[in-house]
Formats: structure tokens, sequence, C-alpha cells
């Protein structure tokens, strides 16, 4: 994928009359040894893992966020320093891996690639690692 910022519905999106946000983030490497996804819409969240390459899923955990919980989430994310943001690494093209995080909110969206513990990553960093935290206690791997 090698898109940025866009007002247009992304193929990403789950569209079904959501009125919050929706974060997605997940991880893909090469030879598809990882490939999860994590999606937060509304208070729903839903991490999947997919065994290879296939479509097929391997484990699917969903759930309910508390309130609490994704305020704490938003209330780190820096929307307009995010946006800023121009990050489209494809390690994966490499037999590498590549994290990817997608925020929508009503016509604002914005797609980021990037290798993990990336330093352009440091004005969002709170939000990516309150994000991974939520996508570790999701995936079972607590």
């Amino acid at each position: 994928m090698t898109f940025s910022c866009s007002n247009d519905k992304e193929l990403l999106v789950e569209k079904a009359g959501n009125t919050g946000p929706i974060i997605k983030t997940g991880t893909i490497c090469g030879w598809c040894s990882v490939n999860d996804t994590l999606t937060i819409q509304e208070n729903t969240v839903r991490y999947v893992n997919y065994p290879g390459c296939s479509t097929d899923t391997k484990f699917e955990n969903i759930g309910e966020i508390e309130t609490s919980e994704l305020n704490i989430l938003l209330s780190k994310l820096d929307f307009e320093e995010f946006k800023k943001l121009d990050l489209n690494s494809c390690n994966v093209c490499f037999d590498g891996c590549d994290e990817w995080i997608f925020y929508e909110n009503g016509s604002d969206s914005h797609y980021i690639s990037f290798s993990s513990g990336d330093p352009k990553l440091q004005p969002i960093k709170a939000f990516v690692d309150q994000l991974n935290a939520i996508k570790l206690k999701y995936s079972g791997n607590k």
C-alpha cells in the first residue's frame, strides 16, 4: 500500500453508520510470517491474526474497549502531528516487517507504514505505545 492522506473511503475502512473515529493498526512481514490487524471502531475492538498469506482467520478476538481506555488512547493522538508523518516503509518488500496505522474521523484520514522504533514516530510515540498495548491485550499474547 502506498497512500498517505486521503478524503476517499479507502478499502481499509469498514463503514456501517460509524459516528466516531476508526483506528486500525497491524504488522505485516515478508513471507507472511506475521500478518495481523487490530481495528477499533466506536467501542468495538477486533483483533485478527491471519496464517501465512491467507485471508482465513487463524485467531480472532472481538470485544469492547472501555470508554475510559478509548479516551486515554485518543487523548494521546495529536492528529495534526500524525498527519505530518509521511512514512511509507516497505521492509516487507525485502522480507522484513512493517507496522502500520490508519486513522479516520469524518473526512480526515491518514495512513503510515513504518519500522518498529522509527525515530520519526516521536511526536506520536505515546499514542503508538498505547495502541500497541491494546493490540497486545487483544492478541492473547499478554
